[in-house]
C-alpha cells in the first residue's frame, strides 16, 4: 500500500473516531464507563496523529516518548478528572486563595 493510500485510511479513521467520540460523549446521562472509552478514542486518535502525521517514528528517542507520554497521559487525565473532579476543583480553589 503506498503513502497515499495510508494517510488516506489514517484520516478516515480519524473522522470515523471523532464522530464516535462526538456520539458517546453527547450522551444525556454520560457515566464514568463513557468517559473511559472517549479518552480510549481520545487516545487512539492522538496516536494516529502522532505516527502518521508529525511522524513520530522517525523522530529522535528522547522526542518520540515525550510525544508519546503526552498521547497518553492527556487521556489518563482525563479519566482522572471524571472520576475525581469535585476533589480537584476544591484544591485548586484553595490553592488559588
Amino acid at each position: 500500500m503506498n503513502e497515499t493510500r495510508k494517510l488516506d485510511l489514517a484520516w478516515l479513521s480519524l473522522v470515523l473516531l471523532s464522530v464516535g467520540g462526538a456520539a458517546l460523549g453527547g450522551q444525556p446521562d454520560a457515566g464514568f464507563m463513557i468517559t473511559v472509552l472517549v479518552a480510549l478514542v481520545m487516545g487512539i486518535k492522538v496516536r494516529i496523529v502522532c505516527d502518521r502525521f508529525l511522524e513520530l517514528p522517525t523522530a529522535t528517542r528522547r522526542i518520540r516518548q515525550l510525544m508519546y507520554a503526552f498521547c497518553y497521559g492527556m487521556p489518563i487525565l482525563v479519566i482522572l478528572t471524571s472520576a475525581f473532579g469535585d476533589a480537584l476543583a476544591r484544591l485548586t480553589a484553595k490553592l488559588i486563595i
